[in-house]
């Protein structure tokens, strides 16, 4: 294996292992040093790229391992069948690396150091992701530093460490090969790491002062622990739903009661007016409240004019149908087959049905004061689609219907959870987790899992929630930071465009004499 190789596969463990142990946030600050020193060692921009390809790929093979498991119990593939549909999503996704590593090749670090940061910003913002993940995801334990995410969401954070990164290599090159090392871009980086850190800290201070002043809900999330073996099965649909109702008995007088995505396993009419007194938890009247996640349907089942959604439902304590909100992102392996339509032609492959998407973002009014935004699955990964939310629809409190037993005992749920704390800390809302199997959990606007209940295991988590009012940096203008990014990188490589054209040497440039 030669050493260019082994830089890439090194820089690519440095980049997984945070996301699937937090408390290792540190490595994130330095993954990119090596694949910087091989880069430096390539030919060119199309050996960069086969090297960042490679580092993207493997990244990817370790931080989303459980993906097999997903893709053979959801769709039906045979275990071979599912690591090869698992390997080309890798492949897929780690053509993100290679671009990267491709640009960087060219631009080098350009002024201040700052190409590579900006031109990660870029493609976090545009590179298509089945799961949405940013660098600024790996510092989810550093909590004082990520706490900027309601000024800029999750690029800031990510501009940073990937600054901190280029930084430290350049700095490093120059020290090896005696040359004068560039102070000032590796201050500036320490400087906005400070200033990250302070602005965090008294961030904290003022949130935690907001929520102990804000108006309090009673709430209830109840996780039913119905394994996938067990789900979906018409003689255990009853069993499973009586499961949701025994948990729910012990919550008389919680405000509002939440059961997560799919807990009701029969199909509903997405017109039904009032839930059947079999389906309804034991509420006492219609100021309490009732949020469920079902498969529901237009048109006719199976039918003419039939389609399915995930669908969120509102419902009052006399079970009456208040309102409903339909999953607007779905997700692949999940809820769709990638490409099904020609994977369905293949022998001895299964064909799963999808679901259609919604229109847009929902609140549900709870009482006068509370309105509820309803995240279904992983799209409390997503900052955009949160956000709007909050800005567009006036949500004070945020709470995520999942169903995470497709990903089984691995690390996916705790993952899940973890990248979910960003949406918190950018709108400045409370998060209340209601899922099937874990993590059940209620995060405050801080970011901090104040309560969690264990994994796999029947159990109500009870808590109250605060309601936070205010419109965040972040919530108000959006991808802003995103947007800055892409226009400076703009004019960054024209500038390198330019320089080059005058004999200039990037950082990355191994002719003689280069800078």
């Amino acid at each position: 294996m030669s050493s260019i190789t082994s830089a890439g596969l090194a820089s690519a463990v440095l980049l997984a292992v945070p996301f699937l142990h937090p408390g290792f946030f540190a490595l994130a600050w330095v993954a990119f040093v090596p694949l910087f020193w091989a880069l430096e060692r390539c030919s060119g921009a199309r050996q960069a790229a086969l090297v960042g390809w490679l580092m993207g790929t493997t990244a990817h093979l370790i931080g989303f391992y459980w993906l097999v498991y997903t893709i053979r119990v959801f769709g039906g593939f045979p275990y071979p069948a599912s690591a090869a549909i698992f390997f080309v999503y890798a492949l897929l996704q780690g053509l993100q690396l290679a671009l990267f590593s491709a640009i960087v090749r060219w631009t080098g670090s350009g002024p201040a150091a700052l190409l590579p940061a900006l031109f990660w910003v870029v493609l976090e913002f545009f590179f298509p992701s089945l799961f949405p993940w940013y660098l600024a995801n790996s510092q989810s334990s550093f909590s004082t530093f990520i706490q900027t995410a309601d000024l800029t969401g999750p690029y800031g954070a990510s501009f940073i460490v990937m600054w901190v990164n280029t930084v430290l290599y350049e700095t490093a090159r120059s020290f090896r090969s005696g040359r004068k090392i560039r102070w000032a871009p590796l201050a500036a980086a320490a400087g906005f790491v400070i200033a990250s850190v302070v602005y965090g800290t008294q961030r904290l201070a003022l949130v935690s002062s907001a929520i102990a002043s804000a108006p309090k809900l009673s709430v209830a999330a109840v996780q039913g622990n119905i394994g996938i073996d067990l789900k979906w099965n018409p003689s255990l649909v009853r069993e499973n739903l009586s499961a949701y109702r025994t948990l729910s008995q012990q919550l008389d007088g919680t405000r509002l009661i939440i059961w997560p995505e799919s807990a009701v396993e029969e199909w509903v009419p997405e017109g039904l007016a009032k839930l059947p007194p079999e389906v309804m938890p034991p509420l006492k009247n219609e100021k309490y409240f009732f949020i469920f996640g079902a498969r529901s349907f237009r048109g006719k089942l199976f039918g003419t004019g039939f389609q399915a959604f995930n669908t969120a439902f509102l419902a009052d304590g006399n079970g009456r149908i208040i309102d409903l909100y339909h999953k607007q992102v779905l997700l692949a392996f999940g809820e769709y087959i990638p490409f099904s339509g020609l994977l369905s032609k293949l022998p001895g492959l299964p064909f799963a049905d999808g679901f259609t998407p919604g229109k847009g973002p929902k609140a549900f009014k709870v009482g006068d004061e509370v309105r509820v935004g309803p995240l279904i699955c992983y799209e409390d990964l997503m900052p955009g689609v949160t956000r709007l939310f909050v800005k567009d629809k006036g949500a004070n409190l945020l709470v995520n219907l999942t169903n995470d037993a497709w990903y089984g005992r691995s690390v996916a749920p705790w993952q899940h959870a973890t990248l979910s704390r960003w949406r918190a800390i950018e709108t400045r809302r409370t998060l209340l987790r209601a899922t099937n199997t874990g993590v059940t959990a209620l995060i405050d606007a801080k970011g901090d899992i104040e309560q969690h209940l264990p994994l796999f295991v029947p159990q109500v988590l009870r808590a109250k929630a605060a309601i936070l009012e205010g419109e965040t940096i972040y919530v108000r203008f959006g991808d802003w930071f995103a947007w800055c990014a892409v226009l400076l990188f703009g004019v960054g490589s024209l500038w390198v465009s330019r320089n080059r054209e005058s004999g200039h040497r990037g950082l990355l440039d191994t002719r003689p004499g280069g800078a």
